[in-house]
């Protein structure tokens, strides 16, 4: 005898049901894909932008471009104060600057010293060998002959000299790392990190300030900066650690070179 086949058939509910949990689950793994891959680039972005900066200003303190009516230049840097702030929405901030000398031409002792504005005949000060603090943005203009030592925002590509991944932006972790090496056991805070990264006219060579301006990795006794030390390492990553990489400027020499970041768990 045949068997009378039923001409409504379909799907049971804990068929659908199954179905649907599995059209939600791959859902939710490709939009957690898509925002990794998001936040990646952005990462990235920022990264090669920042390094290419770094490089730019290096770049123009060794050519010294300058218009032909400003004074010499002790350096061109990075104002890096504000790059960590994660409480005052400045995150990611950083401004480019002139170190102007108020000296016309190059030759006076200030400018001719082991290191910017510093006369070896008095000891190392706030006004001597220090770079001058003031608030950011930097007022814009030329560098005058006019006695004045002062920091000038400097213009990168146009941009008015301000660099951003986006203020309050909590996707990505910036971190300065200390500088101090074991050869200077006598300085009094010693986890002090740069906020000031100077590129010195014509030599390139770097040398880091704290917030106070005081200059890092300075040699009291010989009135000359140490030679070997420990380079600035800016660590850039996703919260946690997760990626990225890690942008290192040699003191002195200036060379600049991205390295990976090994990821933690």
């Amino acid at each position: 005898m045949l068997k009378k086949i039923s001409r409504y058939s379909g799907f049971t509910l804990i068929e659908l049901l199954i179905v649907m949990s599995i059209i939600v689950l791959l859902s939710g793994l490709s939009f957690s894909t898509y925002q990794n891959f998001q936040s990646t680039i952005r990462l990235n972005e920022f990264i090669n932008g920042f390094e290419q900066n770094i490089r730019k200003v290096q770049r123009d303190a060794m050519l010294l471009e300058k218009s032909s009516n400003e004074g010499w230049i002790y350096g061109l840097g990075i104002d890096l104060r504000n790059i960590e702030d994660t409480v005052n929405g400045t995150f990611g901030v950083y401004y480019p600057f002139k170190w102007c000398s108020g000296f016309s031409e190059y030759g006076d002792i200030r400018t001719r010293s082991a290191v910017p504005n510093f006369d070896p005949q008095n000891d190392i000060s706030s006004y001597n060998g220090n770079i001058p603090v003031t608030t950011v943005p930097f007022n814009t203009g030329s560098c005058g002959s006019d006695g004045v030592n002062v920091l000038k925002g400097y213009a990168l590509f146009g941009d008015m000299g301000i660099g951003t991944m986006g203020a309050g932006n909590q996707q990505l972790s910036v971190n300065i790392l200390p500088v101090f090496s074991d050869s200077y056991p006598d300085e009094p805070n010693p986890n002090a990190r740069p906020a000031f990264l100077l590129f010195e006219s014509v030599t390139g060579r770097a040398l880091f300030y704290d917030s106070a301006g005081a200059l890092l990795n300075f040699d009291y006794d010989t009135h000359k900066p140490l030679s070997e030390t420990l380079p600035l390492e800016i660590k850039i990553s996703r919260p946690g650690n997760k990626g990225g990489k890690t942008i290192v400027i040699s003191h002195l020499s200036g060379r600049i070179i991205v390295k990976g970041n090994e990821e933690q768990n």
